[in-house]
Formats: C-alpha cells, structure tokens, sequence
C-alpha cells in the first residue's frame, strides 16, 4: 500500500510540473504584449430631442493582452462611449466608458470623463447673404445675382442655432468683366462676424449665377446706423460709429442717382453692460452694389453724463 501511495504522489507532481511546463512554454510563445488605439467617442441613449456637444472626438487608450490577441486588434475591436441615457438640458461631467475585448486588460487612458452640453435639437431656415470677395473692373457692375438655393437649413444645437446672424455665401468676382456661375460654399456667423461652428448645413453651398453689365456709374455715399433697445445697469449709448463711414455705390446710372447713402439695419443694444462691435452687411438693391458690403459697426457704452 506504501508503495502504491507514493506512484500516487509521482503521478500526480508529474502532472503538476507537465501543467507548469505547459504555461511556460505557452508564454514563451505568445508572451505578455501591449498596444496602443486611437478609439472614437460615441454617444448612447441620448433622447432624440436632444444634442450634445463638445463630446470628444477620440480617446487614446493602452492595452496589454497576450500578443497574438494585441497583434490582431484594431481600434473598431475598442469600444468608448458616454452613456446619456439620464442627460438633462445644460452642462453637465459624465465618464468615458471603455470596453475592450476579452483577455486584455486596460492600462491608460487619456480621458476619463468629459463636461459636454445637452442642448435642444432645433432646425431653422436662413435666407443667404452674398459676399462679394475681390474686385470687378472700374467700369463693370453686377445687373442680377441670383443664387440657387437661396436659403439653407440649419440644424443642431438651439442654443447655437440662437448665435447665428446670417448665412454668408462668398462670391469670387475676381476682375470678371463677363457673366460667370460658381459653386460657393455657405458658413454662418455671429451678429460680430465670427463663425459659428457645430451645426449642420443643407445645403453647405449654392449655386451662384452672377449676370454683369458694362458703362457702370459710381459714387460714394455715407453710411447711415443707429441703434434699438437699452443697454443694461443703467448705462447709455455714448458713440456709435460705422467702420468704413463712406461706401463706394456702383450700378446702373438710374439707380445710383436715387441713392444717398447705406442705411444698415438697427442695431440691438438690449441689455449689453460693455462697448460691443458688430459686423452688419448692407442691404440688397437691385441694379447697384455698395463696395464694401460688410460694414463693422462700434458702439460705445457708459454713465450717463
């Protein structure tokens, strides 16, 4: 029976030191690996009123895992994402969720967590404001613009959706003296000229059929602008001043003698507590362009004296 008992006991240190062998030499094989991954940020569950921004584009993470399984993998095997299931209207701070494939396990990550903003989805038409971009010869003028389509949809985040002014459609007129078509591209901007970025676009460019004629007068004329509302804390308007002053009008001689001067839409100083600039285009006339037709506009707040 003693005997019998220790071939047990060989039998079974053999099977341990076969299993230990075993994993020794599978490690040796395919060893203890790690890999890198660019993984973009997805967004879940988030209702279909709602739409976040400032949500990450990407997250880098680090991966370590046997290597035939760090070898094969790719950045669409890594999933990351924040989860807005509960998301309310404001800005709020979720994490970044990873999940990674079976086997690995998740070393680095460059972000965690986020601060995004939940807005409203809204959807807005907006008329097209053209800009001429350049300089047509001395005696040519523009008879007709027309731009096909005229309008663009705007879609996206309310509260950017708010900040949009205009839709600007910038024309190359490029010392053309003959009729000319383009495709411009559209972008929005803010009441001071900057852009406005984050929101989508239908279309995000019109056609632009452009006809010119010849023998064009010109002169220049005064800028005209004043201004609505009340600025806040008490304050007043001091200056309001329009940068050029003076236009150059061109156009049919007809037209052009009827005009005296740009009359640039009122501007809303409602509320504002600081000296502001906005950026304002001049009005459409047919048969006559005024050169510029972006005119800045600077307005001067302070105590009443």
């Amino acid at each position: 029976m003693i005997k019998l008992n220790q071939k047990w006991q060989l039998r079974i240190i053999c099977l341990l030191l076969a299993i230990v062998l075993w994993f020794v030499i599978i490690n040796e094989q395919n060893p203890t690996s790690e890999g890198s991954f660019t993984v973009p940020v997805t967004v879940e569950n988030l209702n279909s009123q709602y739409v976040a921004t400032n949500v990450p584009k990407s997250i880098y993470v680090r991966l370590s895992g046997p290597r035939n399984t760090i070898i094969n993998m790719g950045a669409s095997d890594i999933k990351a994402y924040v989860d807005l299931a509960n998301a309310q209207e404001g800005e709020m701070e979720v994490p970044i969720q990873v999940t990674i494939p079976k086997g690995t396990e998740l070393k680095k990550q460059t972000l965690t967590s986020a601060k995004i903003y939940v807005d409203l989805y809204a959807v807005q038409e907006i008329p097209l404001t053209p800009h001429l971009a350049g300089k047509l010869p001395d005696n040519i003028s523009i008879s007709s613009l027309k731009m096909t389509p005229d309008k663009v949809v705007v879609s996206g985040a309310r509260r950017l959706i708010k900040k949009v002014d205009r839709a600007i459609i910038d024309i190359p007129i490029n010392n053309n003296d003959q009729d000319f078509s383009v495709m411009a591209p559209i972008h929005l901007v803010a009441a001071d000229g900057t852009p406005v970025e984050g929101l989508e676009m239908t279309p995000w460019q019109s056609k632009v059929n452009v006809t010119l004629m010849a023998n064009a007068v010109s002169k220049r004329g005064p800028v005209f602008v004043t201004t609505h509302g009340t600025p806040g804390s008490g304050l007043v308007v001091k200056r309001v001043a329009a940068i050029p002053d003076t236009v150059e009008v061109r156009g049919r001689a007809d037209i052009v003698g009827t005009i005296s001067g740009i009359n640039l839409a009122p501007v809303n100083v409602e509320g504002i507590t600081r000296s502001q600039e906005w950026e304002l285009s001049a009005p459409a006339i047919d048969g006559a362009f005024f050169s510029p037709d972006t005119i800045k506009v600077s307005v001067e707040v302070g105590d009443p004296q």
